[in-house]
């Protein structure tokens, strides 16, 4: 069986011997023997007990709660389920700091479409933020609508070249198209851009909204406030109820 002296055994837990000796003083860490000269000798379920006052001290539990417990029979049950606790608490911390980083991630995004790094644009990329999902919502809608529309589309077109029946693929494509222009009308009352020259938020013609080149979060538009035309971030419109 191996034995540490209190040095190596503060070593082994990565406390300080001060701290090993803290604990002896106050019973809560019997050595397992005593060498000839009285050196203290600890064993691998020193180690442990060592291991476990120090996961609780980190729980702030105090030195006389500590002594109770590791007296009592029930000790294990309740060690194990300080620690699905803590385990618990780790997990949680983790989704919180990933949530974080990918936020560091969008916001990176997001400067990069602005032209500087003023407070005013750290303001606009918060609120952009916040409206993130608004627009998530709104983008799935028209997809939840789209979708079967298209395969109606599709469906009836493949029925006219397969069997020369055309009348449904018609009637589909009148029937998507007026779709379309509502679905279009639906998007436009719910969007704004905000130029990144200005920061001005605007909402551009109906003409130039439908023809301007765009990406999934941009569109190239002139900006009302500086006359610019650039390419300005999509965000969702203040004051619209998702």
């Amino acid at each position: 069986m191996s034995l540490y002296t209190t040095g190596e055994l503060a070593k082994k837990c990565g406390v300080s011997v001060r701290t090993v000796q803290y604990y002896d003083e106050r019973g809560i860490l019997v050595p397992t023997d005593l060498t000839e000269g009285g050196r203290r000798l600890f064993s691998e379920d020193d180690v442990v007990t060592l291991e476990t006052i120090c996961f609780l001290r980190d729980l702030d539990i105090s030195i006389k709660d500590i002594a109770e417990l590791l007296e009592s029979d029930e000790s294990k049950k309740v060690i194990e389920l300080l620690l699905d606790e803590q385990e618990k608490n780790i997990q949680e911390d983790v989704k919180r700091k990933t949530e974080q980083l990918e936020k560091i991630k969008s916001i990176r995004s997001a400067l990069s479409s602005f032209k500087d790094g003023t407070q005013k644009t750290i303001h606009d990329i918060s609120q952009v933020m916040e409206e993130k999902d608004k627009l998530k919502k709104m983008y799935k809608k028209i997809v939840v609508i789209a979708i079967p529309l298209e395969t109606v589309e599709i469906v009836t077109f493949v029925i006219g070249i397969l069997k020369g029946i055309w009348i449904p693929f018609f009637v589909a494509l009148a029937v998507v198209s007026i779709c379309l222009i509502f679905m279009f009308d639906y998007w436009y009352k719910q969007i704004e851009y905000i130029c990144p020259e200005c920061h001005t938020r605007f909402r551009p013609k109906k003409m130039e909204a439908v023809f301007g080149n765009h990406t999934p979060k941009m569109r190239k538009l002139t900006c009302p406030s500086c006359k610019r035309r650039i390419w300005s971030l999509e965000v969702y419109r203040k004051g619209v109820n998702s």
